[in-house]
């Protein structure tokens, strides 16, 4: 285990970024890469000393900022570097890190939001609420919006948005975790960590039993009022959009399979990749991909 100046650099780089969460222009940054830190600091160092670096950073973070911003972001990116730090340890492979970190980091930032809005009496989905209201009620006034307004409408789709929190929450999870695990991968491989990489995009592929589970679940929402208030409606409305974004991926390896296939640029597949995960349309291929063998079809025949 290392005991020199590197475990030292990675918890001054822990603790910037920690106080980079508060400073605009930095904080999403500091926000999608923040597990690098505390995890390559696992991976370098006995516990022990794990925990007199963290102790040191958590004392002088309360005295910069205020103690519970700090130490509410701190422990949002702490928890789970252990985690993945002692998955790295381990030697587990990447498709195994990724879902089980997404999901952590899912849960304690839905925890983070109990807690803030509990504990630190702010109400962030109440404030969000408004905020959203006031700008649709504006945006109607300048007759930017093509339909028909009312005190009513703007409810149900702040409702609607509102509902869709969690999944949010999970696109949010899911790019920490990537854009982290990315990151502290490389350096962990440098510094003689084994941790095998992810099968080749080309290679994705959905367990055809999901393709029934989306079917099954978009028939149920088709059945149900979007406004009602049921667990089963805020369930769906979020069980729907994260199934789609599953499909996107498999879509963006669908394209990858070809580029591989045809001997396309190694850009093409990367430039078609971002308007598929930003596109929720886009998520159909990666279902007609599932349901026949398209790859087959559009192959060059060898």
């Amino acid at each position: 285990m290392k005991t020199g100046i590197k475990p030292i650099l990675w918890s001054l780089l822990a603790l910037a970024m920690a106080l980079f969460i508060v400073v605009p222009g930095l904080n999403v940054l500091a926000l999608l890469f923040s597990l690098v830190p505390y995890t390559l600091l696992y991976t370098q160092v006995e516990r022990k000393s794990f925990a007199v670096h963290v102790i040191v950073i958590m004392v002088v973070g309360c005295i910069i900022i205020d103690p519970f911003v700090f130490l509410s972001t701190s422990l949002l990116a702490l928890i789970p570097s252990i985690y993945m730090g002692h998955l790295y340890k381990k030697g587990t492979p990447s498709i195994t890190i990724v879902p089980k970190m997404t999901g952590i980091m899912l849960v304690l930032l839905m925890l983070q939001l109990l807690i803030i809005e509990n504990v630190a009496g702010i109400s962030l989905l109440s404030d969000l609420r408004k905020t959203l209201i006031e700008l649709m009620n504006n945006a109607a006034a300048d007759a930017l919006l093509p339909i028909a307004w009312s005190n009513e409408v703007a409810e149900s789709f702040v409702k609607i948005f509102l509902d869709m929190i969690p999944f949010i929450f999970l696109l949010m999870a899911f790019g920490i975790v990537v854009c982290s695990h990315y990151v502290a991968r490389k350096l962990a491989t440098m510094e003689g960590v084994v941790i095998p990489p992810f099968p080749a995009a080309k290679d994705w592929r959905l367990p055809r039993s999901i393709l029934f589970i989306y079917l099954l679940v978009y028939i149920m929402q088709m059945m149900v009022d979007p406004l009602d208030t049921s667990f089963l409606t805020v369930a769906l409305a979020n069980l729907v959009p994260a199934l789609s974004f599953l499909f996107s991926i498999q879509a963006v390896g669908f394209f990858y399979y070809l580029a591989h296939n045809r001997n396309w640029p190694k850009i093409i597949p990367v430039l078609i990749a971002i308007p598929i995960l930003i596109i929720p349309l886009f998520s159909i291929i990666g279902i007609l991909d599932a349901a026949f063998p398209l790859r087959k079809y559009f192959s060059k025949q060898t």
